[in-house]
């Protein structure tokens, strides 16, 4: 089968890079450092993204360059987060396709990260995927709440033809997506749930789950429409 110039050169993307952090601004990414925790090996940026301090939410876009992927989104708040993503955004999913994927809405409150959101408040958002066999891929965002801003949709914010969210369950939701594969097993050599990791999900995990029970099915379903 032969194949021409510009049909390679639309593959070529997709098959250099594991995924891209869009929006909120990412750090950078390198490809070589992707599977180093935390950030993929990127530096704090002195360039962080403004989200809303009211709102209660905030969208993440993503471009996914494997077919199948275990995705997880991770906060951790502070102007030096070193490896302390310990709050859990939205549990280990899944995602099947190549291209755009966008969640609207990832839900930020009191009761998630156990405290008041104030203005001015720094963080960093960290997304982390299962790794290509193995480990996990990671890609970090430095923000700041701010009530400058309120919420909107970036163009950054889009999906796919075909690019689908699926909800996981019980362990497989519980399980950190550095230690899962594509489709929400254990990794092999990994423990069965994120108990011994260091980015545990702590008491912010049943709350979340419980959020993603409710509009998750919603959130997914409304992607293709976005």
């Amino acid at each position: 089968m032969k194949f021409s110039i510009l049909a390679l050169a639309a593959i070529v993307p997709y098959a250099a890079a594991h995924f891209k952090l869009n929006w909120p601004t990412s750090r950078g990414f390198d490809e070589d450092t992707m599977p180093n925790f935390p950030c993929g090996g990127m530096s704090q940026s002195s360039n962080r993204t403004k989200l809303p301090l009211s709102g209660g939410s905030f969208p993440v876009a993503i471009e996914m360059h494997h077919a199948q992927t275990a995705v997880e989104v991770l906060l951790s708040l502070g102007s030096d987060p070193g490896d302390n993503y310990n709050i859990v955004l939205e549990p280990t999913f899944g995602v099947t396709g190549l291209g755009a994927f966008c969640l609207p809405h990832v839900a930020i409150n009191e009761k998630l990260i156990g405290r008041n959101l104030t203005d001015g408040l720094n963080a960093t958002l960290q997304v982390q995927t299962n790794g290509d066999p193995s480990g996990g891929l990671y890609a970090c965002a430095d923000v700041q709440f701010s009530s400058s801003v309120t919420y909107s949709v970036p163009s950054a914010c889009s999906n796919n033809t075909n690019v689908v969210g699926t909800l996981f369950s019980g362990d497989s939701a519980k399980r950190n997506a550095n230690e899962s594969t594509a489709q929400g097993s254990a990794q092999s050599g990994s423990s069965s749930t994120n108990s011994t990791t260091s980015t545990s999900k702590g008491a912010a995990m049943p709350m979340q789950t419980a959020a993603w029970g409710v509009i998750g099915a919603a959130v997914v379903g409304g992607l293709a429409v976005l």
